[in-house]
């Protein structure tokens, strides 16, 4: 009778097994961001018996919106979920090929007000959220505390581009011959620290009011406080004080943790592997991100989740059966943790895990408090245009000429020229 039972509870467990749901997520997390990603992926195909989610690496942000935009072109080949940065927001309203979220919470009386402001209005185009802030980000810096303990610099929370730039000469050394051995700063050339510093002065990236109030048709990163950004940062690499590491973040995050770059600017979300990668060396403490004369405040970064159409109704259910796992608490708890990004739902920061955590390293509480502490505005709420990526090539190459010695703003000019091209092109390509 036991054995009978038995072969019945296995031949249950074999029936469930074979009738779940399967759903793809393509996703571009790599490394530390990697495992922790699917680590929740396992997390939720434990949770429940009838979906299982199957995760796929799809490379870089790039790489993952270029290979689905093929697939949509294609009319097959494509995920149930994917995930997409901040910039393709966008392009994936646009599309047309996304179930809004908004529309999946509410026909499940799910309270978006759960969210907090900052993400949930990120990814609200024309009055309606689209993706889910899965990995939320903002830019903080990076700082050697052992090394500003030598300099006589005190730590402060907020920096002006003024106040980074005299610390960055501070501390600076340099040998005998005069070669650099200890560069004070480095920030590696990527557009989105010039929109940041742009949005934490208070100015726009792009026209209509960084998209929020009417679409973007032109740019408008030839602002004060991305041309003051861009002739620091090469005044000081041609004085060997700041490090040129390209475009490359893990060259310049190589140079920090080394101990040979006393400042950095990157992600919050890089806040795990940095201090891995540091170990020991010295103490690092982490900063909001600069601003040229008043902090208004930064825009959130990483990406989205989206749940696309064309499936049948039971596996678009599965879809966002998956996306609301991740909106749990305990599950935004164990994801801040394991990366950095902070959570993007109320009532986190209040778990005894995250609270514990906070106390042992405060670095972490540092992109909250910046996110708490910025003023929310259609500056801080970032720039909402189609042609983001292509455009963020043309601002990284205007910095690339700037170090060249090119002034800063007539090669933002420059850029502006040809991003405005690119986005009357888009604009074009889905006018209705």
């Amino acid at each position: 009778m036991r054995r009978l039972v038995w072969f019945l509870v296995l031949g249950w467990g074999a029936a469930l097994a074979q009738g779940k749901i399967t759903l793809q997520f393509w996703h571009s997390m790599g490394g530390v961001l990697g495992e922790a990603t699917e680590a929740l992926v396992q997390d939720f195909n434990r949770s429940q018996n009838r979906y299982e989610v199957k995760s796929q690496y799809v490379g870089s942000y790039d790489d993952g919106i270029n290979k689905l935009l093929a697939a949509l072109r294609a009319g097959r080949g494509y995920p149930h979920v994917i995930q997409v940065y901040d910039i393709g927001a966008r392009i994936m309203a646009d599309s047309g090929a996304v179930v809004p979220l908004e529309d999946l919470a509410r026909a499940s009386g799910f309270d978006l007000d759960r969210f907090l402001s900052q993400p949930r209005n990120y990814y609200t185009v024309e009055g309606k959220l689209y993706g889910l802030p899965f990995n939320s980000s903002n830019p903080i810096l990076y700082l050697n505390a052992a090394a500003l303990d030598e300099a006589g610099i005190p730590f402060k929370a907020s920096w002006s581009l003024k106040d980074l730039e005299e610390a960055a000469r501070k501390l600076t050394k340099k040998d005998a011959q005069g070669r650099t051995v200890r560069y004070g700063l480095s920030i590696p050339i990527d557009s989105w620290f010039v929109e940041q510093v742009s949005y934490n002065s208070g100015y726009f990236f792009c026209n209509g009011e960084n998209g929020r109030r009417a679409r973007a048709t032109e740019v408008a990163f030839d602002n004060e406080a991305a041309v003051a950004f861009l002739d620091m940062y090469a005044r000081l690499v041609r004085e060997g004080v700041a490090a040129n590491t390209g475009r490359n973040w893990t060259d310049s995050q190589n140079l920090f943790a080394q101990g040979q770059a006393a400042i950095a600017a990157y992600s919050t979300a890089s806040l795990t592997g940095v201090l891995r990668q540091v170990g020991g060396r010295f103490p690092v403490r982490t900063a909001f991100y600069p601003y040229l004369k008043e902090r208004n405040g930064v825009a959130i970064g990483g990406a989205a989740l989206y749940v696309l159409k064309g499936f049948p109704e039971a596996e678009v259910q599965g879809a966002w059966a998956f996306v609301r796992f991740l909106l749990e608490p305990k599950t935004q708890a164990k994801w801040h943790l394991a990366t950095g990004y902070f959570p993007v739902v109320k009532g986190v920061v209040e778990l005894p895990e995250v609270r514990q955590a906070h106390v042992r390293n405060p670095n972490f509480t540092t992109a909250i408090r910046q996110l708490e502490t910025s003023k929310a505005n259609t500056a801080s709420a970032g720039c909402l245009m189609g042609s983001f990526p292509e455009i963020r090539q043309y601002v990284a190459a205007a910095w690339e000429a700037t170090l060249q010695g090119k002034p800063a703003r007539e090669a933002l000019r420059e850029a502006k020229a040809r991003a405005d091209e690119a986005l009357r092109r888009y604009n074009a390509s889905v006018a209705r």
